[in-house]
Protein backbone atom coordinates (compact mmCIF):
# COMPACT_ATOMS: atom_id res chain seq x y z
CA UNK A 1 0.00 0.00 0.00
CA UNK A 2 2.84 2.43 0.77
CA UNK A 3 4.37 1.71 -2.65
CA UNK A 4 1.14 2.84 -4.29
CA UNK A 5 1.07 6.02 -2.19
CA UNK A 6 4.65 6.82 -3.15
CA UNK A 7 3.90 6.41 -6.85
CA UNK A 8 0.82 8.62 -6.41
CA UNK A 9 2.93 11.28 -4.69
CA UNK A 10 5.56 11.09 -7.42
CA UNK A 11 2.89 11.40 -10.11
CA UNK A 12 1.29 14.38 -8.36
CA UNK A 13 4.69 16.03 -7.96
CA UNK A 14 5.51 15.43 -11.63
CA UNK A 15 2.18 16.96 -12.73
CA UNK A 16 2.70 20.01 -10.50
CA UNK A 17 6.20 20.53 -11.86
CA UNK A 18 4.94 20.16 -15.46
CA UNK A 19 2.20 22.72 -14.82
CA UNK A 20 4.60 25.15 -13.18
CA UNK A 21 7.09 24.79 -16.02
CA UNK A 22 4.44 25.46 -18.65
CA UNK A 23 3.10 28.45 -16.69
CA UNK A 24 6.56 29.98 -16.39
CA UNK A 25 7.25 29.32 -20.05
CA UNK A 26 4.16 31.33 -20.95
CA UNK A 27 5.49 34.31 -19.01
CA UNK A 28 8.69 34.42 -21.04
CA UNK A 29 8.65 37.69 -23.00
CA UNK A 30 10.91 36.36 -25.76
CA UNK A 31 13.94 38.07 -27.13
CA UNK A 32 14.32 41.83 -27.02
CA UNK A 33 14.90 42.08 -30.77
CA UNK A 34 11.72 40.10 -31.52
CA UNK A 35 9.73 42.39 -29.22
CA UNK A 36 11.13 45.52 -30.88
CA UNK A 37 10.44 44.12 -34.36
CA UNK A 38 6.86 43.37 -33.35
CA UNK A 39 6.43 46.94 -32.08
CA UNK A 40 7.76 48.33 -35.38
CA UNK A 41 5.30 46.20 -37.34
CA UNK A 42 2.39 47.34 -35.18
CA UNK A 43 3.44 50.99 -35.58
CA UNK A 44 3.52 50.61 -39.36
CA UNK A 45 -0.02 49.22 -39.34
CA UNK A 46 -1.26 52.06 -37.14
CA UNK A 47 0.06 54.71 -39.56
CA UNK A 48 -2.21 53.34 -42.29
CA UNK A 49 -5.34 54.04 -40.23
CA UNK A 50 -7.29 57.08 -41.42
CA UNK A 51 -8.66 59.31 -38.69
CA UNK A 52 -12.25 60.47 -39.12
CA UNK A 53 -12.66 64.24 -39.68
CA UNK A 54 -14.63 64.63 -36.45
CA UNK A 55 -11.57 63.56 -34.46
CA UNK A 56 -9.55 66.41 -35.94
CA UNK A 57 -12.21 68.95 -34.96
CA UNK A 58 -11.92 68.62 -31.20
CA UNK A 59 -12.68 71.69 -29.11
CA UNK A 60 -9.68 73.27 -27.36
CA UNK A 61 -11.27 72.79 -23.93
CA UNK A 62 -13.22 69.69 -22.89
CA UNK A 63 -15.49 69.76 -19.86
CA UNK A 64 -17.37 66.95 -18.18
CA UNK A 65 -20.44 67.03 -16.00
CA UNK A 66 -21.52 64.68 -13.24
CA UNK A 67 -24.97 64.29 -11.78
CA UNK A 68 -25.72 63.05 -8.29
CA UNK A 69 -28.81 61.02 -7.61
CA UNK A 70 -30.56 61.35 -4.31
Amino acid sequence: MSGMRNSLKITALFLMMAGLTSALGGCNPGSETARKESMKNEAAVRQDVVRPPIDGEQPPRIETATFALG
